[in-house]
């Protein structure tokens, strides 16, 4: 009977060990596209982040341009707070860097041929309820420089309206790791 016990004991033991949630990490990513470029009609929406791998605290760049290529000299869009978005993942931990959109309908002139850049610059946020990692996670990217060490996806996206009210929506993504 006392071995059965132990048996039954040591085998709900190893199940009890073999059913907890694995972590969310990813152990070795790897970086597949720091470019990434994309057409719709006479437009074309590019998104870059200067390097595959940056260092913990090192200034990270990521940029996205959008060029016009059609029969005009300039054409005039009109957007939300930027004419372009960036939103981004920490793969390992599952957590979302997203963007705030405070003005719309602002103007830009595009050149034929020459590319409209636009900068990452940092932002995010958190709420009251936000679990505790994810607070400290976002406190520590706002307030220091360059991202905290893991495994980025950038999603950027441009997003207007030409003067005819067609719309124009291109999406790109890319991503890169910082290390300690």
């Amino acid at each position: 009977m006392k071995k059965l016990f132990i048996l039954f004991f040591v085998i709900g033991f190893s199940l009890v060990g073999c059913s907890q949630e694995p972590k969310n990490e990813i152990s070795e990513p790897e970086v597949k596209k720091t470019i990434d470029e994309n057409v719709q009609g006479d437009f074309v929406f590019r998104l870059v982040s200067e390097k595959k791998e940056y260092g913990d605290g090192e200034n990270v760049k990521l940029y996205g341009e959008i060029t016009y290529t059609g029969d005009k000299d300039e054409v005039t869009i009109t957007h939300s707070s930027s004419a372009i978005l960036f939103s981004l993942e920490e793969k390992g931990r599952g957590f979302n860097i997203g963007y705030s959109v405070e003005d719309i309908e602002l103007v830009t002139v595009l050149k034929k041929g020459e590319p409209y850049r636009e900068e990452y610059v940092k932002s995010g946020g958190y709420d009251a309820g936000d679990p505790s990692d994810y607070v400290r996670f976002i406190k520590r990217f706002l307030n220091n420089e360059g991202f905290p060490s893991g495994y980025y996806i950038v999603n950027g996206e441009t997003d207007f309206f030409l003067k005819d009210k067609e719309r124009v929506n291109i999406k790109a993504t890319i991503n890169f790791k910082v290390v300690e």
